[in-house]
């Protein structure tokens, strides 16, 4: 996430999961049970999702993207779709193009990356008495967030 209101930030904890809990003072804490983000190629993309591609392109893994004749990665969403003179290999080991009729990578390719490299990942939260956080309450995914 990215704030559009002057004066605010977002810091993150983690990617999906957070284990929350107030401590002896009432104090609402999280941390991240996980050391990393494991989120879906298809549809990542620096319009829907600037932080994550800020923080996949190295020390990550990628499990059936497409691959770049340039040595890059790539799947349905990304932009831009084609780069002149790069071949991709699709997720089978095929040549692909955008006009093959086919994905490049398959509907659940994923990327593993380490949370430390993420540029919004709270400065505390390796810290065992987790971050402090705001309660919020989220009817679900694809939801309104209300803190």
């Amino acid at each position: 996430m990215t704030p559009t209101l002057p004066g605010y930030k977002v810091e993150c904890v983690g990617d999906d999961i957070a284990w929350m809990k107030f401590d002896s003072n009432g104090v609402l804490r999280a941390i991240n049970p996980g050391n990393g983000f494991f989120g879906v190629a298809p549809g990542t993309s620096m319009s829907t999702n600037p932080i994550a591609m800020k923080t996949i392109f190295k020390n990550s893994l990628f499990t059936n993207v497409a691959s770049t004749s340039a040595g890059g990665v790539y799947w349905e969403g990304m932009e831009p779709s084609h780069y002149d003179g790069v071949t991709v290999t699709d997720w089978l080991g095929k040549l692909w193009s955008p006009n093959s009729g086919k994905v490049a990578a398959h509907p659940n390719s994923r990327f593993c990356t380490p949370a430390q490299q993420c540029p919004i990942i709270d400065a505390a939260w390796e810290d065992q008495a987790g971050v402090q956080s705001v309660p919020f309450y989220s009817a679900g995914v694809g939801q309104p967030a209300y803190l």
